[in-house]
C-alpha cells in the first residue's frame, strides 16, 4: 500500500507542468526544486496552488490552472515513466505470496490515470486490488480518510497491512490508520523528517531500502 510517488519519481516533470500552467495563464510564478519540495508539504495540486496564492495574498483561479497543470503534465508524461528500483520486485513477491496490493492516492483521479498510463511498459495496473484517489476520500492525506477506504475495500484488518509512502504526509496517514509503514523517499524528500510522524507506541516506521538509496 502506498502512493504514486512510491511507484515513480515524477517530482521534476510535476514542477516544471506547474511553471508551463504559471505561464500559460500569465503568472510570473515560478517554483524552484528547493520551493517546490517545500510546498510538497500541502497535499494535492489545487489546493498546494491556492496555499501559494494566499502566501503571496493573490487572488487565482486555482482550479483553472490545476486543468492547465494536469494537461501540461499528460504531456511531459508522453514518452513514458520507469518504476522505482525494487518496486517491481516488491509487487512481484507479493504477487507470489498472494498478498493484496493497493495503490493509496488522495491526487486527482485524472493524474492516477495517467501515472499508470504511463508506467504502462512496467506495471499493469490491474496488479492493484485497489486503486485510490481523491474521489474516494473525503479529506486527503495526512488524514487516514483513503487508508481507512482501502482497507474496508480489500478487507483487511489495518494491523495486518504494510504501507510504503515517500513523504512524511503520507506516512503520517498510514500510521494513525494504525498501519505499520516504511518510508521510502525520493531525493527531492531526503531531507525531510519521517521521525516526527512517529507517536507513541506502535504502529511503526522503518526505512525501505533498495538500490536507489545507495545510487
Amino acid at each position: 500500500m502506498g502512493s504514486i510517488g512510491v511507484l515513480t519519481d515524477t517530482f521534476e516533470l510535476q514542477r516544471c507542468a506547474f511553471n508551463a500552467a504559471f505561464a500559460t495563464h500569465d503568472l510570473d510564478w515560478g517554483w524552484s526544486p528547493e520551493v517546490y519540495a517545500d510546498l510538497s508539504r500541502v497535499i494535492g495540486g489545487r489546493a498546494r496552488i491556492q496555499h501559494y496564492a494566499d502566501s503571496l495574498d493573490q487572488k487565482v483561479d486555482a482550479t483553472a490552472l490545476y486543468d492547465s497543470k494536469i494537461d501540461a503534465f499528460g504531456k511531459a508524461l508522453e514518452d513514458g515513466a520507469r518504476l522505482r528500483r525494487g518496486i517491481a520486485d516488491l509487487i512481484a513477491e507479493a504477487r507470489r505470496c498472494e498478498i493484496k496490493i493497493a495503490l493509496v492516492s488522495t491526487e486527482d483521479k485524472r493524474q492516477v490515470g495517467l501515472i499508470l498510463r504511463a508506467l504502462g511498459r512496467d506495471l499493469d495496473p490491474s496488479v492493484f486490488d485497489y486503486i485510490g484517489d481523491g474521489s474516494k476520500a473525503a479529506r486527503p492525506k495526512p488524514e487516514t480518510a483513503i487508508y481507512r477506504d482501502a482497507l474496508r475495500a480489500l478487507n483487511v484488518e489495518a494491523e495486518d497491512a504494510l504501507a510504503i509512502e515517500d513523504t512524511p504526509e503520507g506516512a503520517a496517514s498510514a500510521i494513525d490508520a494504525g498501519i505499520d509503514t516504511f518510508a521510502y523517499p525520493i531525493s527531492a524528500m531526503q531531507d525531510r523528517t519521517f521521525g516526527d510522524v512517529i507517536g507513541n507506541g506502535t504502529p511503526s516506521l522503518d526505512l525501505f531500502h533498495s538500490e536507489e538509496q545507495s545510487a
